[in-house]
């Protein structure tokens, strides 16, 4: 976890660490978490030859990434305004119009990443159940 701490993922998720600069506890379960998604040698995966899925792992980083989702459409567009006003005072200059070009490209890619946030939440959501319920007919069938 010590490796996260870096300047630019505090810069990035400010809400993830305290005013020393620590990893908050929800922060800490997130990067729990993570670190099992990743790795090959998670819980339950024997000599870590082999694979093992957590639904409950998933569905936290579903909710994860939903909430980074969330944050993205209100966070992702905190400097539309300012932007615009730039855009529009001065709107007979250069400056002005490449404010306004850098605000349309920087709306597109807020669009585009948040897109791909939404489908990674779904697809993790969807694991999650998939899993679940996997298991669920596995252990129906073992044990009629």
């Amino acid at each position: 976890m010590a490796d996260r701490a870096t300047a630019f993922d505090r810069m990035m998720n400010p809400w993830a660490y305290d005013a020393d600069g620590n990893l908050t506890a929800q922060a800490r379960a997130q990067e729990s978490a993570r670190t099992q998604i990743n790795s090959a040698r998670a819980p339950g995966g024997g000599d870590g030859g082999g694979f093992a899925a957590d639904p409950t792992v998933l569905a936290t980083a579903g909710g994860n990434s939903d909430q980074i989702h969330a944050r993205l459409n209100t966070d992702g567009r905190g400097a539309d305004e300012a932007t615009a006003k730039v855009a529009t005072g001065l709107a007979n200059w250069s400056t002005g119009r490449a404010a306004q070009a850098a605000a349309a490209t920087w709306d597109q890619q807020v669009a585009a990443l948040g897109a791909t946030i939404g489908q990674i939440t779904q697809a993790l959501n969807t694991s999650a159940a998939n899993y679940r319920q996997n298991e669920s007919a596995v252990q129906h069938d073992l044990n009629p």
